[in-house]
């Protein structure tokens, strides 16, 4: 088979996925992660692959991360959905960071060239890997945006990468953990998910003026 024609299967098959990431968007943007759940696992044994797939793709149609974190939960209980979620949310942000960096997508859009921006990716090219790690652990900026912004710095894939890979491990467990808790019938077990969603996620929030102030917004 000719180079050309595996970069037009392939080209296909991404159009073919995010085409029906598109549509659930459309027709199930405000369903709750019971009813995501429920589509899910009708897929049976290669629901996991389906689920993996649409989270790495969803960056492109800002579907709600969480909504996949807590539906993981759900579906696939605690351990194996906390690797679902960490596979389709890192799977994600390195596909979000080649699309735009190697591919140079939005380079020319307007929307990047805001000072507000240019701020936080000129603090990411100063201290690369380590203000991209603390991006990550302290949900001060959308998690898009995060990789958006990244991508167009001069930051190595290798160090986003590693970053990204380390960053995201408290929002999996908590989110997932939720998502497993939802299924247990135990109010304690909520409560516990609960709270260690907020330890793990709500409770950084409280450093959102400090790290806001040194980022310059």
């Amino acid at each position: 088979m000719k180079p050309t024609k595996k970069w037009l299967y392939l080209a296909l098959i991404i159009a073919g996925l995010i085409t029906l990431v598109l549509w659930l968007q459309k027709n199930y943007k405000g369903f709750s992660p019971e009813e995501f759940r429920n589509w899910i696992v009708q897929w049976g044994w290669i629901a996991p692959f389906i689920f993996v797939v649409l989270y790495t793709l969803r960056p492109f149609v800002l579907f709600p991360s969480s909504i996949f974190a807590i539906t993981s939960g759900l579906s696939f209980g605690f351990y194996w959905g906390c690797l679902y979620t960490y596979l389709g949310s890192l799977g994600g942000g390195l596909l979000t960071y080649f699309a735009i960096n190697r591919l140079g997508r939005f380079k020319k859009n307007k929307q990047w060239k805001n000072e507000n921006y240019e701020k936080v990716r000129n603090k990411i090219e100063r201290e690369g890997i380590r203000f991209v790690l603390l991006l990550r652990l302290l949900p001060v900026l959308n998690y898009d945006l995060v990789s958006y912004l990244t991508s167009l710095t001069n930051v190595k894939f290798k160090d986003y990468a590693i970053a990204t890979a380390i960053g995201i491990i408290p929002g999996t467990i908590a989110y997932t953990y939720l998502g497993t808790s939802m299924t247990s019938g135990s109010k304690k077990v909520v409560w516990i998910g609960t709270t260690l969603l907020f330890v793990l996620v709500a409770l950084p929030m409280l450093f959102k003026k400090k790290m806001k102030a040194k980022i310059g917004l």
